[in-house]
């Protein structure tokens, strides 16, 4: 039952004016906390369990890790400049990257897609840069030059045999195991929802402290820049890297050919971006690259050498893929 009576009520009203709608300073501040709890959520870590030893190639975090692993982390004097706020084309703020991500799994879900047999093999070739690990009193800059090679390879779609070109032969090898997979059987029997897909990928990693979503990020990249993805396992990797704290959208990089891309990436350590290329208008995966975003120098009594901001350290751009029917045959 009512305790005021509808005379009450309108004595209240009449005592207090009507609120004043809120200022448009207090809706944008309103909009930007509802964005960020909604993008605030982790998945809750898995049972994580010892992975067997691989043999072979084995790609742990993608062909970024070996030239900023070895890079000790000190870093002095790092400004990080704040992420472009909107990506062209889009509406609303894009610092967290989740419109970009999610517009790309869409675009992943409808692309034709043919499935190899177990029998067949898929090619990869791969053109990669790099400016190699700094020598003792060097500094690398913007313009320092980055040596080039292409990487061709054949796997076969069970998983079984690698075949690689190397010196004008193939070279046979088991793949091994390797995290994230590697075969094609093993990635199109992952998960397709994307809290299962990160449910998953962080059961596996193993223990990063706190550079797990970094590193669960670079092994999602890796997933695609090493594999055919089939569209279902494609578009849960971009929704399960827009639910990674941190990833941010860089629209004006460019790949190595020098054609425009977007790039979504994670930041290392306050200085190194790793970063995803995607083609600006179908949102294909284009390649990665790893860049210094801040000013970094590594100073002891034996040795000195710097990295400047915007050294790109390392790239990796996918000339070509597809199935053929053996090894040593382009598609």
């Amino acid at each position: 039952m009512n305790d005021h009576s509808d005379a009450d009520l309108d004595a209240l009203r009449r005592a207090w004016p009507e609120p004043a709608p809120p200022s448009h300073e207090t809706c944008s501040a309103a909009r930007a906390a509802l964005l960020q709890e909604v993008t605030a959520a982790v998945p809750r870590r898995a049972r994580r369990f010892r992975l067997p030893r691989a043999a072979g190639r084995v790609l742990a975090v993608g062909v970024l890790a070996a030239a900023i692993t070895v890079v000790p982390l000190v870093v002095e004097n790092v400004v990080v400049d704040a992420p472009r706020p909107i990506v062209p084309g889009l509406a609303m703020p894009a610092a967290n990257a989740q419109v970009l991500l999610h517009k790309a799994a869409a675009a992943a879900r409808d692309r034709p897609f043919t499935a190899p047999r177990p029998d067949q093999w898929i090619y990869m070739e791969t053109r990669h840069q790099g400016v190699g690990n700094p020598a003792p009193g060097q500094v690398q800059t913007p313009e320092t030059p980055r040596k080039p090679t292409v990487d061709r390879s054949w796997t076969r779609a069970d998983g079984k045999v690698l075949v690689t070109f190397e010196g004008g032969k193939m070279v046979r090898s088991p793949t091994g195991g390797g995290m994230p997979p590697t075969s094609f059987a093993k990635v199109a029997a992952l998960p397709t929802d994307p809290d299962a897909l990160l449910t998953w990928l962080y059961g596996n990693m193993g223990d990063h402290g706190e550079k797990r979503d970094v590193i669960a990020y670079r092994m999602l990249g890796s997933l695609l820049g090493n594999n055919l993805v089939p569209p279902a396992q494609e578009a849960a990797v971009y929704q399960a890297m827009a639910k990674i704290p941190g990833v941010t959208v860089n629209p004006d990089a460019v790949d190595v050919a020098g054609r425009p891309a977007l790039a979504v990436g994670s930041i290392e350590d306050g200085w190194v971006g790793h970063e995803i290329l995607l083609d600006r208008t179908t949102y294909t995966y284009l390649g990665e690259r790893a860049v210094a975003i801040a000013d970094f120098s590594y100073i002891t009594q034996d040795t000195f050498y710097a990295i400047k901001k915007g050294t790109i350290m390392t790239l990796a751009v996918r000339l070509a893929t597809g199935i053929t029917d053996k090894p040593g045959v382009r598609p």
